[in-house]
């Protein structure tokens, strides 16, 4: 059965999805690593002198492909790190805004307005060049689905509005879903990062 509705369509894959990268999750416990191995040729050659650029990455939350020892790795090369936080939520984690907050491994951090782990609100707003987002699915197309929030969404609608950013999926290889739904508001990925594989979209 086909679903004509993009959103409707969404809301009835992220059940099977979220399901399948709790497996996935379990049967590749080293995939935050492998993915380090995978990114460092294809990264290093996009961003030879990454010194004084932004790196945005997330603080890995249930079955989603830890971004950690990438951020070291990044760190390591030159890189300044950011983590996203989202501000100004109602209640019932409706509205609000994601911003983008300067962050060192091992610094403290707190919950955001939706619950989620962030830099403490005294950490400077930063303008990644550089942002790595999870997901639930991602096809070749560079079409990524996430929880459904919107926040990604309209913060890269944002950022890409303000300057030059390249936007990464980190996943496992078996999130890969064929013809995912799309919508006008949604944001592409220039290229999707797995354990085994970097796919790159974007082709400048």
């Amino acid at each position: 059965m086909t679903i004509a509705d993009p959103a409707a369509a969404k809301a009835a894959l992220r059940v099977f999805v979220r399901n399948r990268r709790k497996q996935l999750a379990l049967e590749h416990p080293e995939a935050d690593w492998m993915a380090v191995d995978v990114a460092r040729e294809p990264l290093s050659a996009r961003f030879p002198d990454p010194k004084g650029k932004v790196a945005a990455l997330y603080h890995g939350l249930g079955s989603e492909v830890s971004a950690r020892a990438l951020a070291d790795w990044m760190a390591e090369q030159g890189w300044s790190l950011a983590l996203p936080s989202v501000e100004g939520a109602d209640p019932h984690g409706k509205g609000g805004r994601m911003v983008f907050r300067a962050w060192t491994p091992g610094e403290p951090l707190a919950r955001d307005a939706i619950g989620l782990v962030a830099p403490i609100a005294e950490k400077a707003v930063v303008q990644p060049d550089l942002v790595i987002t999870p997901l639930l699915a991602w096809d070749r197309e560079g079409r990524r689905l996430g929880q459904g929030g919107g926040y990604y969404d309209r913060a890269l609608e944002a950022l890409r509005g303000r300057k030059e950013v390249f936007v990464l999926g980190l996943a496992y290889k078996g999130q890969e879903t064929h013809g995912l739904p799309d919508e006008r508001h949604d944001q592409r990925l220039d290229a999707i990062l797995t354990e085994n594989e970097y796919i790159e979209v974007r082709k400048d």
